[in-house]
């Protein structure tokens, strides 16, 4: 189950999000001390629980929680705050439970059951012409269905397959293309048997969550028809709009959690996995020349120096910014780092230009 956080103290937010990872079934997939920030993220991205505060400075959480229900009937309620006077007022708005600070283990417990009878009621109730899927593939790739189970693939071929014609976008892909990319070192008889098998097999997986014809095959072509909302959709859809938004960029913070398919070792995909990690890092290179918020500047330029930890450039601009903010603990902190990054790690001396702003400013 997918889970928001809203709540406007940092401690909450921590200590909710903590209580959460004991549970299997639970992705906290954002936390926002803006509720409005975190109404336009539900806009594009699946959520099936809020954990709402109730008294969150000129924003009530009684109120919030009608528009999220209007807007979003699907999403199931929690209200979390320290004034027990407002349980019936959140029932009014159809919260599917009530939990007073701090948070106990046990009654979360019985929070988290209630949702997900919930949730399978609904789904018991509700006939979906398309069934649909979300993806996630950034850092390790995971997919999941309406109910935020994790589809278990036969064999890695399989799931191979899948992401190489999902990646097409709906494009017919010829078969001798699919054998080339998938099986590049097996004789074509074997490859074909393989490629056989595979395409059962994948339309076997599909088929038991509901898809009755998940890969068609005309020409020579194989296409593939599974409706799938991503993470890299969204990343995609951030980083080539024209308007730069915080609320976006914060999206983008917590949606990258790693390199396209990192953890695959699918050669075809490491073209694209290129291509998506660029964009990223001109989106971000972006912010960092036009915001004036020091918090987020500073986690895009941590975030860019996530994604390529050597680059020069982002270490000078790191410590250019702890100059300008006057953070002296954190430049002493971080300077530290690229010592031990290149000279420990590599084996090479702190470039010059990084070494002399160093020592103008401390």
């Amino acid at each position: 189950m997918r889970v928001m956080l809203i709540d406007d103290e940092e401690i909450s937010l921590n200590v909710t999000e903590m209580t959460l990872k004991e549970f299997d079934d639970v992705n906290v997939v954002g936390r926002f001390m803006d509720p409005y920030a975190a109404l336009k993220i539900m806009e594009t991205s699946h959520v099936d629980i809020v954990f709402l505060d109730i008294e969150m400075g000129d924003v009530h959480g009684i109120h919030f929680a009608s528009l999220i229900t209007k807007k979003f009937s699907h999403v199931q309620i929690i209200m979390v705050t320290a004034h027990p006077q407002y349980a019936l007022e959140a029932f009014d708005v159809d919260a599917v439970d009530y939990l007073l600070k701090p948070i106990n283990k046990k009654r979360l417990q019985k929070a988290i059951e209630k949702v997900r009878r919930s949730i399978g009621k609904s789904d018991a109730n509700t006939m979906e012409d398309t069934v649909s899927f979300y993806a996630e593939t950034l850092g390790g790739f995971n997919l999941v269905d309406n109910k935020q189970n994790p589809l278990k693939w036969r064999t890695k071929k399989v799931k191979e397959l899948f992401l190489f014609l999902w990646m097409r976008k709906g494009i017919p892909v010829h078969k001798a293309i699919v054998m080339e990319k998938l099986w590049p070192d097996t004789n074509q008889e074997k490859t074909t048997s393989l490629l056989h098998t595979t395409v059962y097999q994948l339309r076997k997986k599909f088929k038991e969550k509901g898809v009755e014809n998940a890969i068609s095959f005309n020409n020579n072509h194989y296409t593939l028809n599974v409706s799938v909302r991503s993470d890299i959709k969204e990343i995609e859809k951030i980083t080539q709009a024209q308007q730069l938004s915080p609320t976006d960029t914060e999206k983008l913070l917590l949606l990258y959690k790693g390199d396209f398919l990192e953890e695959e070792d699918f050669i075809w995909s490491l073209s694209l996995q290129h291509q998506v990690r660029q964009s990223v890092l001109r989106y971000l290179e972006r912010c960092i020349s036009v915001y004036k918020d020091s918090a987020l500047v500073e986690s895009c330029l941590k975030k860019m120096l996530d994604i390529d930890c050597y680059q020069e450039e982002y270490m000078y601009k790191l410590l250019v910014f702890y100059k300008q903010t006057k953070n002296v603990s954190e430049m002493k902190t971080y300077y530290k780092n690229i010592e031990s990054r290149l000279e420990e790690e590599l084996g090479i001396e702190v470039p010059l230009k990084i070494k002399e702003l160093y020592q103008q400013t401390i």
